[in-house]
């Protein structure tokens, strides 16, 4: 036998010896040494049975209900503008693009642009109203008003287009009013800044 302690087994070599000498000794003296027989152990005897295993369970894997994924931000986004584009066609049917667009606390820009996109129709507008333009009519009494200024702008020698700005009317309005008061309002000169006289 090898140990790893070998200056102890040096060291009980002696006594080891002395009781191998005196086993020899009793034995050469006519000593017998006896082996006892086990006391109260009896070993469980082995039985063997014809009895199959009982067979095992099936196998049923159990169905896990994942929890859903949170949605993407683009996911989030389509939503809310389905659900605008949604709430913009059942409002469609009763209202006009621009009572939509104020029930909704949005822009027109916006209201048109679901429409072109989710084909969303709206209610025809009494009056007005994109893609259904009425012409506004003509206000004689203002007319009135504005050619009187207009011939008073006329003495001071302003030009037609410092006349439209003062007024806050455009070209074709203004051509309108002094071709039916018969006014004659003439064209600046080319380099000049007032009305030729």
């Amino acid at each position: 036998m090898i140990s790893n302690h070998l200056s102890l087994v040096d060291a009980l070599r002696p006594a080891s010896d002395e009781l191998a000498a005196q086993v020899e000794q009793y034995l050469a003296d006519g000593g017998k040494i006896e082996v006892a027989e086990p006391i109260g152990y009896k070993p469980k005897p082995i039985t063997y049975s014809n009895q199959m295993p009982p067979a095992p369970k099936p196998f049923v894997r159990r169905k896990v209900e994942a929890s859903p994924l949170p949605l993407d931000k683009t996911d989030i986004r389509t939503q809310e503008r389905l659900k605008l584009a949604e709430q913009i066609r059942q409002l469609g049917v009763t209202h006009t693009q621009t009572e939509v667009a104020a029930a909704l606390s949005v822009s027109r820009r916006l209201i048109y642009n679901y429409a072109a996109r989710y084909d969303i129709t709206f209610k025809a507008p009494t009056r007005g109203g994109a893609r259904n333009l009425v012409r506004k009519e003509v206000d004689e009494a203002r007319d009135a008003k504005l050619a009187e200024r207009i011939k008073a702008f006329l003495e001071l020698g302003i030009t037609r287009r410092q006349c439209c700005g003062k007024l806050a009317i455009g070209n074709k309005a203004f051509e309108r009013i002094i071709t039916t008061h018969g006014i004659d309002y003439p064209k600046a000169r080319r380099g000049s800044t007032s009305c030729v006289a």
